[in-house]
Protein backbone atom coordinates (compact mmCIF):
# COMPACT_ATOMS: atom_id res chain seq x y z
CA UNK A 1 0.00 0.00 0.00
CA UNK A 2 1.35 3.56 -0.62
CA UNK A 3 0.75 6.87 1.13
CA UNK A 4 -1.90 8.08 -1.37
CA UNK A 5 -4.85 10.07 0.05
CA UNK A 6 -7.92 9.95 -1.29
CA UNK A 7 -8.86 11.67 -4.49
CA UNK A 8 -12.29 13.91 -3.66
CA UNK A 9 -13.34 13.45 -7.34
CA UNK A 10 -13.00 9.18 -6.88
CA UNK A 11 -15.76 6.79 -5.73
CA UNK A 12 -16.23 6.39 -2.03
CA UNK A 13 -15.41 2.73 -0.41
CA UNK A 14 -17.83 0.91 1.16
CA UNK A 15 -17.53 0.63 5.22
CA UNK A 16 -16.46 3.05 7.61
CA UNK A 17 -14.26 5.46 7.72
CA UNK A 18 -10.72 4.86 9.47
CA UNK A 19 -6.89 5.31 9.87
CA UNK A 20 -4.11 3.39 8.81
CA UNK A 21 -0.39 3.02 8.88
CA UNK A 22 1.36 0.72 7.48
CA UNK A 23 4.15 0.05 9.48
CA UNK A 24 6.40 1.23 6.69
CA UNK A 25 5.95 5.35 7.51
CA UNK A 26 4.71 7.33 9.99
CA UNK A 27 2.10 8.54 7.53
CA UNK A 28 -1.77 7.75 8.07
CA UNK A 29 -3.68 6.61 6.03
CA UNK A 30 -7.55 7.06 5.05
CA UNK A 31 -9.21 3.86 4.85
CA UNK A 32 -12.98 2.40 4.58
CA UNK A 33 -13.10 -0.83 6.98
CA UNK A 34 -16.21 -3.37 7.29
CA UNK A 35 -16.18 -6.89 8.39
CA UNK A 36 -17.05 -9.38 6.07
CA UNK A 37 -18.45 -12.35 7.66
CA UNK A 38 -18.94 -14.20 4.35
CA UNK A 39 -15.14 -14.44 4.24
CA UNK A 40 -14.05 -14.12 7.63
CA UNK A 41 -12.64 -11.21 7.41
CA UNK A 42 -11.76 -7.49 7.33
CA UNK A 43 -12.14 -5.70 4.19
CA UNK A 44 -9.76 -2.70 4.18
CA UNK A 45 -10.16 0.13 1.21
CA UNK A 46 -9.46 3.11 -0.22
CA UNK A 47 -9.40 4.97 -3.52
CA UNK A 48 -5.72 6.23 -4.79
CA UNK A 49 -4.86 8.93 -6.73
CA UNK A 50 -6.44 7.89 -9.89
CA UNK A 51 -9.43 7.08 -8.77
CA UNK A 52 -9.12 3.78 -8.75
CA UNK A 53 -10.40 1.54 -5.33
CA UNK A 54 -7.89 -0.70 -4.14
CA UNK A 55 -9.13 -3.02 -1.27
CA UNK A 56 -7.15 -6.04 0.81
CA UNK A 57 -8.58 -8.35 3.11
CA UNK A 58 -7.68 -9.05 6.62
CA UNK A 59 -8.15 -12.28 8.04
CA UNK A 60 -10.34 -11.82 11.38
CA UNK A 61 -8.10 -14.63 13.11
CA UNK A 62 -4.92 -12.61 12.26
CA UNK A 63 -6.12 -9.48 13.94
CA UNK A 64 -4.61 -8.37 17.52
CA UNK A 65 -5.39 -5.86 19.93
CA UNK A 66 -1.91 -3.96 20.14
CA UNK A 67 -0.19 -4.69 24.10
CA UNK A 68 -0.53 -1.88 26.00
CA UNK A 69 -2.83 0.20 23.87
CA UNK A 70 -6.22 -1.31 25.15
CA UNK A 71 -7.54 1.23 27.18
CA UNK A 72 -7.51 4.27 24.39
CA UNK A 73 -9.83 6.95 24.37
CA UNK A 74 -11.37 8.83 21.28
CA UNK A 75 -13.19 11.77 23.19
CA UNK A 76 -15.82 9.97 25.35
CA UNK A 77 -15.67 6.38 23.41
CA UNK A 78 -13.01 3.86 23.80
CA UNK A 79 -10.35 3.57 20.47
CA UNK A 80 -9.58 0.35 18.78
CA UNK A 81 -5.73 -0.24 17.97
CA UNK A 82 -5.47 -3.12 16.41
CA UNK A 83 -3.07 -4.93 14.04
CA UNK A 84 -2.28 -8.14 12.01
CA UNK A 85 -0.05 -11.11 12.71
CA UNK A 86 2.16 -10.90 9.20
CA UNK A 87 2.11 -7.67 9.70
CA UNK A 88 3.08 -6.80 12.57
CA UNK A 89 4.28 -3.48 12.53
CA UNK A 90 1.40 -2.13 10.62
CA UNK A 91 -1.69 -0.49 12.84
CA UNK A 92 -5.24 0.29 12.14
CA UNK A 93 -7.22 2.95 14.27
CA UNK A 94 -10.76 2.25 14.87
CA UNK A 95 -13.27 5.15 16.42
CA UNK A 96 -16.49 3.91 15.49
CA UNK A 97 -18.37 2.41 18.23
CA UNK A 98 -20.61 -0.15 16.37
CA UNK A 99 -17.19 -1.41 14.14
CA UNK A 100 -14.98 -1.71 16.97
CA UNK A 101 -17.81 -3.60 18.85
CA UNK A 102 -18.53 -5.85 15.43
CA UNK A 103 -14.59 -6.66 15.58
CA UNK A 104 -14.19 -8.06 18.87
CA UNK A 105 -17.01 -9.78 18.88
CA UNK A 106 -15.71 -11.69 15.73
CA UNK A 107 -12.30 -11.80 16.40
CA UNK A 108 -11.06 -15.01 18.01
CA UNK A 109 -7.89 -14.09 18.64
CA UNK A 110 -7.64 -10.35 19.22
CA UNK A 111 -5.74 -10.69 23.16
CA UNK A 112 -3.73 -13.54 21.59
CA UNK A 113 0.42 -12.99 21.33
CA UNK A 114 1.14 -12.38 17.79
CA UNK A 115 3.52 -15.32 16.90
CA UNK A 116 7.41 -14.78 17.50
CA UNK A 117 9.07 -14.95 14.19
CA UNK A 118 13.06 -14.99 12.78
CA UNK A 119 13.91 -16.47 16.88
CA UNK A 120 17.01 -17.98 14.49
CA UNK A 121 18.12 -15.14 13.47
CA UNK A 122 17.85 -13.55 16.25
CA UNK A 123 19.72 -16.20 18.04
CA UNK A 124 22.37 -15.86 15.38
CA UNK A 125 22.49 -12.09 15.91
CA UNK A 126 23.07 -12.28 19.65
CA UNK A 127 25.59 -15.32 19.44
CA UNK A 128 27.52 -13.01 17.11
CA UNK A 129 27.69 -10.18 19.47
CA UNK A 130 28.27 -11.95 22.17
CA UNK A 131 31.76 -13.67 20.37
CA UNK A 132 32.45 -10.36 19.47
CA UNK A 133 32.49 -8.78 22.62
CA UNK A 134 34.63 -12.18 24.07
CA UNK A 135 36.84 -11.46 21.27
CA UNK A 136 37.69 -8.01 21.87
CA UNK A 137 37.76 -8.81 25.85
CA UNK A 138 39.84 -11.88 25.77
CA UNK A 139 41.75 -11.10 22.66
CA UNK A 140 41.94 -7.81 21.37
CA UNK A 141 42.04 -5.64 24.91
CA UNK A 142 44.86 -8.18 26.22
CA UNK A 143 46.92 -7.60 22.93
CA UNK A 144 46.79 -3.82 23.16
CA UNK A 145 47.42 -2.95 26.31
CA UNK A 146 50.41 -5.77 26.25
CA UNK A 147 51.70 -3.19 22.99
CA UNK A 148 50.83 0.17 24.77
CA UNK A 149 52.44 -1.16 28.16
CA UNK A 150 55.98 -1.42 26.31
CA UNK A 151 55.45 1.78 24.74
CA UNK A 152 54.61 3.99 27.85
CA UNK A 153 57.41 6.13 29.03
CA UNK A 154 58.86 5.32 32.14
CA UNK A 155 57.38 9.18 33.39
CA UNK A 156 53.98 8.38 32.21
CA UNK A 157 53.64 4.69 34.09
CA UNK A 158 55.41 6.85 37.18
CA UNK A 159 52.91 9.77 37.21
CA UNK A 160 49.78 6.82 36.40
CA UNK A 161 51.28 5.02 39.62
CA UNK A 162 51.58 8.32 41.60
CA UNK A 163 48.01 9.06 41.37
CA UNK A 164 47.07 5.50 41.65
CA UNK A 165 49.00 5.64 44.86
CA UNK A 166 47.20 8.64 46.25
CA UNK A 167 44.16 6.93 45.91
CA UNK A 168 45.05 4.13 47.48
CA UNK A 169 45.93 6.26 50.34
CA UNK A 170 42.79 7.93 50.67
CA UNK A 171 40.53 4.49 50.26
CA UNK A 172 42.59 2.89 53.29
CA UNK A 173 41.95 5.71 55.33
CA UNK A 174 38.24 5.50 54.89
CA UNK A 175 38.40 9.51 56.09
CA UNK A 176 39.49 12.75 54.82
CA UNK A 177 43.38 12.14 55.70
CA UNK A 178 45.43 9.56 53.39
CA UNK A 179 46.82 6.80 54.97
CA UNK A 180 50.29 7.45 56.78
CA UNK A 181 53.52 6.54 55.46
CA UNK A 182 55.72 4.75 58.01
CA UNK A 183 58.66 7.11 58.69
CA UNK A 184 60.88 5.83 61.60
CA UNK A 185 64.91 6.74 60.48
CA UNK A 186 66.05 3.76 61.83
CA UNK A 187 63.68 1.71 59.90
CA UNK A 188 63.48 3.48 56.97
CA UNK A 189 67.41 2.41 56.70
CA UNK A 190 66.91 -0.73 57.28
CA UNK A 191 64.24 -0.79 54.44
CA UNK A 192 66.57 0.65 52.48
CA UNK A 193 68.87 -1.69 53.04
CA UNK A 194 66.87 -4.67 52.23
CA UNK A 195 65.87 -2.59 49.21
CA UNK A 196 69.36 -2.22 47.62
CA UNK A 197 70.31 -6.11 48.21
CA UNK A 198 67.66 -7.20 46.40
CA UNK A 199 67.70 -4.78 43.75
CA UNK A 200 71.82 -6.24 43.18
CA UNK A 201 69.91 -9.62 42.84
CA UNK A 202 67.83 -8.74 40.45
CA UNK A 203 67.03 -7.59 36.67
CA UNK A 204 66.05 -4.39 37.65
CA UNK A 205 68.07 -1.09 37.55
CA UNK A 206 69.19 0.17 40.96
CA UNK A 207 66.46 3.32 40.23
CA UNK A 208 63.81 0.80 39.16
CA UNK A 209 61.77 0.57 42.42
CA UNK A 210 60.75 2.84 45.62
CA UNK A 211 60.12 1.09 48.59
CA UNK A 212 57.26 2.37 50.57
CA UNK A 213 55.20 0.81 54.24
CA UNK A 214 51.85 2.26 54.83
CA UNK A 215 51.11 2.06 58.37
CA UNK A 216 47.69 -0.47 57.77
CA UNK A 217 47.45 -3.75 59.34
CA UNK A 218 46.64 -5.52 56.57
CA UNK A 219 48.65 -8.56 55.70
CA UNK A 220 49.43 -7.40 51.76
CA UNK A 221 51.61 -5.88 49.62
CA UNK A 222 51.50 -4.95 46.17
CA UNK A 223 53.06 -3.19 43.07
CA UNK A 224 51.71 0.04 40.88
CA UNK A 225 52.63 1.16 37.69
CA UNK A 226 56.00 2.92 37.67
CA UNK A 227 57.97 0.55 40.15
CA UNK A 228 56.88 1.72 43.63
CA UNK A 229 56.18 -1.29 45.83
CA UNK A 230 54.02 -1.21 48.86
CA UNK A 231 54.20 -2.65 51.70
CA UNK A 232 51.63 -2.99 54.50
CA UNK A 233 52.37 -2.98 58.30
CA UNK A 234 50.52 -5.92 58.68
CA UNK A 235 52.95 -7.76 56.40
CA UNK A 236 56.03 -6.64 58.40
CA UNK A 237 54.20 -7.81 61.93
CA UNK A 238 52.99 -11.09 60.48
CA UNK A 239 56.51 -11.87 59.54
CA UNK A 240 58.63 -13.73 61.14
CA UNK A 241 61.52 -13.68 60.14
CA UNK A 242 63.28 -10.46 57.00
CA UNK A 243 63.30 -13.25 54.73
CA UNK A 244 59.73 -13.89 54.42
CA UNK A 245 59.29 -9.88 54.29
CA UNK A 246 61.98 -10.23 51.28
CA UNK A 247 60.83 -13.24 49.60
CA UNK A 248 57.01 -11.03 49.32
CA UNK A 249 59.25 -7.75 47.95
CA UNK A 250 60.96 -9.92 45.33
CA UNK A 251 57.67 -11.21 44.45
CA UNK A 252 56.63 -7.42 43.85
CA UNK A 253 59.71 -6.70 41.88
CA UNK A 254 58.86 -9.04 39.38
CA UNK A 255 55.85 -7.91 39.03
CA UNK A 256 57.76 -4.21 38.50
CA UNK A 257 60.54 -6.42 35.92
CA UNK A 258 57.25 -7.55 33.72
CA UNK A 259 55.12 -4.52 34.23
CA UNK A 260 52.40 -5.79 35.12
CA UNK A 261 51.09 -3.13 37.14
CA UNK A 262 50.71 -1.25 33.87
CA UNK A 263 49.40 -3.92 32.08
CA UNK A 264 46.57 -4.92 34.58
CA UNK A 265 45.72 -1.07 34.68
CA UNK A 266 45.21 -0.91 31.09
CA UNK A 267 43.57 -3.71 30.63
CA UNK A 268 40.76 -3.51 32.86
CA UNK A 269 40.22 0.18 31.92
CA UNK A 270 40.11 -1.54 28.41
CA UNK A 271 37.48 -4.59 29.65
CA UNK A 272 35.44 -2.08 32.15
CA UNK A 273 34.89 0.15 29.19
CA UNK A 274 33.70 -2.37 26.71
CA UNK A 275 31.46 -4.29 29.10
CA UNK A 276 29.44 -0.93 30.21
CA UNK A 277 28.81 -0.30 26.63
CA UNK A 278 27.44 -3.67 26.44
CA UNK A 279 25.33 -3.82 29.96
CA UNK A 280 24.57 0.02 29.14
CA UNK A 281 23.71 1.66 32.89
CA UNK A 282 20.53 -0.06 34.36
CA UNK A 283 19.99 -1.09 37.93
CA UNK A 284 22.21 -3.20 39.73
CA UNK A 285 24.77 -2.75 36.57
CA UNK A 286 27.72 -1.35 38.38
CA UNK A 287 27.79 -4.50 40.32
CA UNK A 288 27.21 -6.94 37.27
CA UNK A 289 30.25 -4.94 35.45
CA UNK A 290 32.58 -5.19 38.15
CA UNK A 291 31.69 -9.22 38.74
CA UNK A 292 32.64 -9.64 35.32
CA UNK A 293 35.48 -7.79 35.10
CA UNK A 294 37.07 -9.17 38.39
CA UNK A 295 35.89 -12.61 36.46
CA UNK A 296 38.51 -11.19 33.29
CA UNK A 297 40.86 -10.14 35.10
CA UNK A 298 41.75 -12.90 37.65
CA UNK A 299 42.79 -15.30 34.58
CA UNK A 300 45.28 -12.46 33.51
CA UNK A 301 45.90 -11.57 37.87
CA UNK A 302 46.51 -15.43 38.13
CA UNK A 303 48.69 -15.74 35.25
CA UNK A 304 50.77 -12.68 36.76
CA UNK A 305 51.22 -13.83 39.90
CA UNK A 306 53.03 -17.53 39.05
CA UNK A 307 55.46 -15.39 36.76
CA UNK A 308 56.14 -13.05 40.01
CA UNK A 309 56.30 -15.90 41.97
CA UNK A 310 58.94 -17.96 39.02
CA UNK A 311 60.88 -14.40 39.00
CA UNK A 312 61.26 -14.66 42.95
CA UNK A 313 62.58 -18.36 43.32
CA UNK A 314 64.92 -17.47 40.68
CA UNK A 315 66.40 -14.29 42.29
CA UNK A 316 66.42 -14.87 45.82
CA UNK A 317 69.23 -17.47 45.82
CA UNK A 318 71.42 -14.64 44.39
CA UNK A 319 70.35 -12.75 47.30
CA UNK A 320 71.14 -15.57 49.72
CA UNK A 321 67.85 -16.61 50.62
CA UNK A 322 65.93 -19.38 49.61
CA UNK A 323 63.07 -19.79 47.61
CA UNK A 324 61.41 -21.47 50.05
CA UNK A 325 60.96 -18.07 52.48
CA UNK A 326 57.70 -17.72 50.30
CA UNK A 327 56.25 -20.93 51.84
CA UNK A 328 55.93 -20.36 55.37
CA UNK A 329 54.15 -17.02 55.59
CA UNK A 330 51.66 -18.60 52.76
CA UNK A 331 51.05 -21.56 54.62
CA UNK A 332 50.14 -18.89 58.08
CA UNK A 333 47.40 -17.38 55.61
CA UNK A 334 46.24 -20.36 54.27
CA UNK A 335 45.59 -21.67 58.26
CA UNK A 336 43.98 -18.57 59.28
CA UNK A 337 42.19 -17.49 56.15
CA UNK A 338 41.38 -20.76 54.36
CA UNK A 339 41.94 -21.18 50.56
CA UNK A 340 40.04 -20.34 47.38
CA UNK A 341 38.73 -23.40 45.70
CA UNK A 342 36.11 -23.57 43.08
CA UNK A 343 34.64 -20.82 41.58
CA UNK A 344 36.22 -18.63 44.24
CA UNK A 345 39.56 -19.63 42.95
CA UNK A 346 38.96 -18.34 39.43
CA UNK A 347 37.24 -15.08 40.90
CA UNK A 348 40.84 -14.73 43.37
CA UNK A 349 43.95 -12.45 41.88
CA UNK A 350 45.98 -14.69 43.08
CA UNK A 351 46.27 -18.66 42.52
CA UNK A 352 45.46 -20.94 45.38
CA UNK A 353 48.17 -20.60 48.56
CA UNK A 354 48.66 -24.26 48.68
CA UNK A 355 49.85 -24.34 44.89
CA UNK A 356 52.14 -21.67 45.82
CA UNK A 357 53.46 -23.25 48.80
CA UNK A 358 53.95 -26.25 47.15
CA UNK A 359 55.94 -24.33 44.16
CA UNK A 360 58.04 -22.57 46.44
CA UNK A 361 59.14 -25.80 48.50
CA UNK A 362 60.31 -27.44 45.24
CA UNK A 363 61.92 -24.33 44.16
CA UNK A 364 64.12 -24.15 47.98
CA UNK A 365 64.65 -28.08 47.11
CA UNK A 366 68.10 -26.85 45.06
CA UNK A 367 68.91 -24.49 47.43
CA UNK A 368 72.34 -24.45 49.27
CA UNK A 369 72.39 -22.23 52.54
CA UNK A 370 75.65 -20.81 53.02
CA UNK A 371 74.75 -19.63 56.65
CA UNK A 372 74.85 -15.76 55.85
CA UNK A 373 71.95 -14.19 57.20
CA UNK A 374 70.22 -11.62 54.64
CA UNK A 375 69.74 -9.35 57.67
CA UNK A 376 70.95 -8.51 61.11
CA UNK A 377 68.62 -9.13 64.10
CA UNK A 378 68.77 -5.81 65.05
CA UNK A 379 67.90 -4.48 61.46
CA UNK A 380 65.67 -6.65 61.35
CA UNK A 381 63.88 -5.28 64.73
CA UNK A 382 64.29 -1.72 63.19
CA UNK A 383 62.30 -2.62 59.95
CA UNK A 384 59.65 -4.26 62.63
CA UNK A 385 59.90 -0.40 64.42
CA UNK A 386 59.70 1.31 61.40
CA UNK A 387 55.92 2.54 61.48
CA UNK A 388 56.97 4.24 65.51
Amino acid sequence: MTGAVRSPWGPIPEGVLCDFVDGESAHRHEVYVQVRPNEAGLSLSYTDDTGQAQTWTWPLSHLRHVEGQTKLRWGPARLGVFTNVLTPTARLYVRDTVLLHDIEARAPSLRHRAPVTGRGRLAGLIAGAMGSVALIVFFLIPLIADQLATLLPIEGERALGEKTYQQVREAFSGGFVPLGECENEQGLAALKQMETKLLAASTLASDAVQLTVLDFDMVNAFALPGGRIVVMRGLIDAAESPDEVAAVIAHEMGHVDHRDPTRHALRSVGTFGVLSLVFGDFAGGTMVLMAVNQLVNAQYSQAAESAADSYAHEMLPRAGISPGALAPLFERLKAEYGDSEGLASHLASHPQLGDRVTRAQAAADSYVDEGVPFMSNMAWQRLRQICD
